[in-house]
């Protein structure tokens, strides 16, 4: 076995055979740039991250609404209930900025991260613009100005952003 690997060996040090393996080696180069380029996955494009924002602000909205629902069908006299929230706006994303100052002028540019994207600092949560609550016990004044003012401690809102009503027998 020896003599045989010896020989090939002998075999690739030759000239024409050391430009033969150069273009084989070349080309399996080649091929292993093109098949990781086929199979590595894609980024995402910029264009989910408007969709995404949409999510994330119904998913908030829609965990207020369970939130606020579960706790006051709790208080005594509200009974079956119904919340729906609505917001004044989008989710709220400031980047961070890095500021360059000159003699004349100040230069602001966003901070980009490696993969070209820009950094966040801070994400602000949509705000709350008003709520409506539908419950068994919304006829009862005590009742509406218990559940008024549940939401206006927990939201921060005004009590004129707050609907309490009876709800359909």
């Amino acid at each position: 076995m020896k003599s045989r690997e010896q020989s090939l060996f002998a075999g690739l040090l030759q000239k024409q055979s050391r430009t033969q393996l150069a273009i084989i080696l070349g080309v399996a180069a080649m091929l292993l740039i093109l098949f990781s380029e086929l199979f590595s996955t894609p980024a995402k494009p910029a264009a989910n991250a408007g969709s995404s924002a949409a999510v994330s602000e119904t998913a908030y909205r829609e965990q207020l609404e369970t939130q606020l629902t579960e706790l006051i069908e709790q208080l005594d006299g509200a009974g079956k209930t119904v919340v729906m929230v609505t917001l004044e706006s989008g989710e709220e994303t400031i980047y961070a900025v890095d500021t360059q100052s000159g003699q004349m002028q100040n230069q602001e540019t966003h901070v980009l991260l490696e993969d070209g994207s820009a950094l966040e600092e801070t994400t602000y949560l949509p705000a709350v613009c008003g709520v409506a609550v539908v419950c068994d016990g919304g006829g009862d004044v005590r009742v509406a100005a218990r559940i008024t003012e549940l939401v206006r401690a927990l939201l921060d809102l005004s009590a004129n952003r707050i609907c309490v009503e009876q709800r359909k027998g």
